[in-house]
């Protein structure tokens, strides 16, 4: 785990980027939206929640927009991409932020297993994620070389128990195998994935456990300490004059930022160095000889791909 602190000057490799943010009204989305605004880029985000989001909208001025998107909508998400790139000509971050809780337990004893249960959860945090995701990409790629970056929203529960909120923690586990899934053939294109995984941070999804974390006198995160984080990743790779996040590890890809206490510390390096520790020397050999083969040109899941190449002569 290495701490990675915010270098405020980076800030400026920002400066007329559009970004294109789901789930920008409130909380962790809404201070978001802010810093990217603050910072001097074209922001549009998109949120279901109409009221606070054109309050934000009217606050920020023009460089700022918002529309009506549902994130577990393909269609929604597919016409927020398309008026990003049709009001300000291109789009440089792309942000899946979206997000949502339901605090009844569908596993616990109590609970009526002839009522079939709301999977809203995985809808929006994890299906809503890949579309953002897959369309996000087809915008970056229109940058060439230059690519861009997609952050993703986790949380905690992306990577450890979290008893009593068993479909919001699949959900969020799922964003993180989402990033590794498409990590190592973005890369090569110049479209950077990384992950956010705050702990506590002080927004309505949390009203449950608040005072109890008091008592305990846990660290908690303010909704601009995690916004902070995103744009962290949105900077990291953008460095002028030799400028970095301190302890952020270069190429700054493929990562997951856990957030607590309102720092960010990095630490899916830690848990790819350490792999031969926790699956064993044999074992992390023969695994890193099976994962370069599938890395390896002209290798396929899709047999209908090599099947084709295989009659072209290829």
């Amino acid at each position: 785990m290495v701490h990675v602190q915010f270098n405020p000057e980076l800030l400026s490799a920002l400066k007329d980027q559009v970004v294109v943010l789901t789930g920008g009204a409130t909380g962790i989305g809404r201070s978001t939206v802010t810093q990217f605004a603050e910072a001097g880029c074209k922001v549009v985000f998109g949120d279901i929640s109409e009221e606070p989001a054109r309050d934000l909208e009217s606050k920020l001025g023009p460089n700022v927009r918002y529309l009506h998107c549902d994130t577990s909508s393909y269609s929604d998400q597919l016409s927020l991409f398309a008026a990003a790139e049709s009001i300000f000509g291109r789009i440089n971050v792309v942000v899946a932020n979206a997000g949502m809780a339901i605090h009844k337990d569908i596993f616990d004893p109590s609970s009526d297993i002839s009522v079939e249960p709301s999977m809203k959860e995985v809808a929006v945090n994890l299906t809503g994620a890949i579309f953002t995701a897959r369309i996000g990409m087809h915008y970056l790629r229109k940058n060439k070389s230059k690519g861009g970056d997609l952050v993703l929203v986790s949380s905690i529960a992306g990577f450890k128990e979290s008893g009593g909120l068993a479909t919001y923690t699949a959900s969020k586990h799922g964003v993180l195998g989402l990033m590794r899934g498409l990590h190592t053939t973005a890369f090569p294109e110049g479209i950077r994935i990384n992950v956010i995984c705050p702990w506590m941070t002080k927004t309505r999804l949390v009203k449950g456990i608040e005072d109890g974390w008091h008592e305990q006198g846990l660290p908690e995160n303010e909704p601009e300490d995690v916004g902070r984080s995103i744009v962290l990743c949105a900077t990291a790779n953008r460095s002028q004059e030799g400028k970095t996040h301190p302890g952020a590890k270069m190429p700054f890809a493929g990562k997951i930022l856990w957030i607590s206490g309102g720092e960010a510390y990095e630490i899916e390096d830690a848990i790819q160095d350490l792999e031969p520790q926790w699956l064993g020397e044999k074992n992390s050999k023969v695994l890193a000889k099976g994962q370069e083969f599938l890395a390896s040109q002209g290798t396929s899941w899709d047999a209908d791909k090599l099947k084709k190449k295989t009659a072209n002569g290829v």
